[in-house]
């Protein structure tokens, strides 16, 4: 069953040939809610000619229904299904049947919220969707090409933004287009009549989010910052964020560390074949080189066990959390 990619979709409504059922598929809800927005724009529906339903409501005939519906005062009817993935197997044979000959005056847009599985591709309504009008996948983007989206969504402000602050915006807030979008939204107003957003721009903007602690955390880890790491840890905790999500962030850094000095021991590798190895960013790991010989491999092995420790400890011990962060950081510092 093959599938539409998202520049037909844009190309077939550009050509005004608009389907009277949709199911938009993906995992970043952003890209969703993207191309529902321009279908807007050239199939303009009233606010009494637009319903809106969830998929785990179970409401599958008021869907029907709300299609069968003629418009009022207008030409069409746009009825709107988000999670449609998560529609009950008995009820998607049902919309399943109602497909196969849609109510040309209304058109039925169905958000599909994660990647189609291939084991998915059976589902009636996908299969139903498919045949009577268009099933569009949007992946997420890669993490190399989120600078050039947030330069693109820059331009739409008359503005410019470097590749640097771009990083830098991706660091602080994530790689979720929604949050980033947000946040271009605060720039462009901070910035007013400046043309240009910079990194002390984004910065000042993006605050200290809990995401923003966590990449900081990391940095303090890899660079051995002992008091830093522990502050980052302390607020954190503080925050409510969940102890065994800020155990995982230092595993992560602690395990790339061994796996870069292996190949540096171990297998003589140099270090442009330990970037090639670990796929480093160049902007996100410049300090990665000067990081890693601050560490011997025997004292990164010592912490994945201390790391495991730990883990055993937030599950079971009656032990502030508090505590048992500050005595795996401090490990860091010993030899």
């Amino acid at each position: 069953m093959a599938y539409r990619k998202p520049q037909e979709y844009y190309n077939d409504l550009k050509t005004g040939c608009i389907k009277p059922v949709y199911v938009l598929a993906g995992e970043e809800v952003y890209l969703l809610e993207e191309a529902l927005v321009y279908l807007d724009k050239v199939m303009p529906v009233d606010a009494l000619n637009r319903e809106v339903f969830f998929g785990q409501d179970g409401a599958i005939d008021d869907i029907i229904i709300a299609a069968r519906t003629l418009p009022f005062m207008g030409e069409r009817r746009l009825v709107i299904v988000k999670d449609a993935q998560k529609i009950r197997a008995a009820d998607a044979v049902k919309l399943a049947e109602f497909l196969k000959v849609p109510q040309a005056s209304s058109c039925i847009v169905m958000f599909w919220n994660e990647k189609i599985r291939k084991d998915a591709r059976k589902n009636p309504i996908l299969a139903g969707a498919s045949e009577a009008g268009t099933v569009v996948e949007f992946r997420a983007l890669y993490e190399t090409e989120l600078p050039s989206w947030i330069q693109q969504r820059v331009k739409g402000f008359s503005k410019r933004i470097s590749v640097e602050a771009a990083q830098c915006l991706i660091q602080e807030s994530g790689s979720n287009l929604m949050d980033l979008t947000n946040e271009l939204e605060k720039l462009d107003l901070y910035t007013g009549s400046r043309e240009e957003i910079a990194v002390k721009d984004v910065e000042a903007v993006s605050g200290h989010t809990r995401l923003s602690n966590l990449n900081h955390l990391s940095e303090g880890v890899e660079a051995k910052r002992v008091e830093a790491a522990l502050r980052i840890a302390e607020n954190l905790l503080r925050e409510g964020e969940v102890p065994l999500r800020i155990l995982a962030t230092i595993y992560r850094v602690i395990r790339r560390l061994l796996v870069a000095k292996s190949l540096q021991v171990e297998k003589k590798s140099s270090y442009q074949e330990i970037r090639q190895e670990l796929n480093l960013n160049p902007y996100f790991d410049k300090n990665f080189s000067a990081n890693l010989s601050l560490f011997k491999i025997d004292e990164l092995e010592r912490m994945i066990e201390r790391i495991l420790q730990a883990d055993c400890e937030l599950k079971t011990s009656a032990r502030p959390d508090a505590m048992i962060f500050e005595e795996l950081l401090l490990s860091l510092g010993r030899k």
